[in-house]
């Protein structure tokens, strides 16, 4: 019988694993300037450029912001195993691009019910767990996607490109627009999937043996509108994640209609992992105090064999 493990058991395990491979000396050890979570957000926001905008989801999602910081991870979605991870190799700031608590509002706790007068939620076993870890580990989350994703050229479809072996292949210099060896969509559709490591979220819409060469790059969460508008310029869309009655809807009609187009979907948060790796060489001479390193999220998807 499997054996469960409690909240306790699991902030326990964060912290031996962090005792056990400390990632540096830490900086105070070794009379070295520090700097806390809130001076880093300050520096990064005046680096960015641009107008900070005030609706953005870009903020402290836990942790204080005081904390001096030890090293940095940047991420596409801060999970438990990258938090563990991230404690394991001796950092304590996250910078994420996607939500830490499972929606747009990142809040710590459950989202409460629909309509006036809604009962509250119950408490959440993984709610609890995952705030239990970052409080004993004296973590500090703070989300990075917005403002990072307005940076040109997009670092996203940057670094996507690069990922996948095309950053020579830009179209008049686009990172987003690739013009690459003519290939099967079939073919695309592996050379993504193995680069990526995808273990099984890699979908796929259109004719197998479509013939394709031009490739329009939109990592993330993508409208209806941009499929729309970008589809008709290129052979194949490589994209994060859609609305599935829209968009992969209208690319299965355009592939009937035999048009010779496709659309390959990865997932939101294997499509931004480049981009957060791209965000940590950026941030490290930003923040020369801490060490900045980079961990993937991962593909949460798996297939079966059978």
């Amino acid at each position: 019988m499997r054996h469960r493990v409690s909240r306790r058991e699991f902030v326990k395990m964060g912290a031996v694993g962090a005792a056990a491979a400390p990632w540096f000396i830490h900086p105070a050890a070794m009379g070295a300037a520090t700097v806390t979570a809130q001076e880093m957000v300050d520096r990064v926001r005046k680096a960015v450029g641009g107008e900070w905008k005030a609706d953005a989801v870009d903020t402290f999602k836990a942790g204080d912001p005081s904390t001096p910081v030890t090293g940095i991870v940047t991420t596409s979605l801060a999970t438990i195993d990258v938090m563990r991870r991230a404690v394991k190799a001796g950092a304590n700031l996250i910078v994420t691009a996607g939500p830490t608590f499972y929606s747009r509002t990142d809040s710590r706790t459950p989202p409460a019910g629909r309509g006036r007068g809604a009962a509250p939620p119950p408490p959440d076993p993984v709610f609890a767990a995952k705030n239990d870890f970052i409080n004993a580990n004296h973590l500090v989350v703070w989300r990075f996607g917005d403002h990072w994703r307005l940076r040109a050229p997009d670092p996203f479809a940057q670094g996507l490109a690069e990922a996948l072996g095309w950053a020579g292949f830009r179209t008049n210099d686009e990172p987003a627009r690739l013009t690459v060896p003519a290939a099967t969509l079939e073919a695309l559709a592996a050379r993504v999937k193995s680069r990526l490591d995808a273990r099984g979220g890699v979908r796929v819409v259109g004719r197998p043996q479509t013939r394709v060469r031009t490739i329009g790059l939109l990592p993330g969460t993508k409208s209806i509108q941009e499929i729309v508008t970008l589809l008709p310029q290129v052979d194949v869309i490589i994209a994060g994640e859609i609305r599935e009655w829209e968009s992969s809807e209208y690319a299965r009609d355009v592939a009937n209609a035999g048009l010779g187009r496709g659309l390959i979907l990865v997932g939101r948060s294997l499509s931004e992992e480049a981009g957060m790796k791209a965000c940590a060489d950026w941030l490290r001479p930003i923040v020369p105090e801490a060490p900045v390193r980079w961990l993937p999220a991962g593909d949460p998807y798996w297939r079966p064999t059978t």
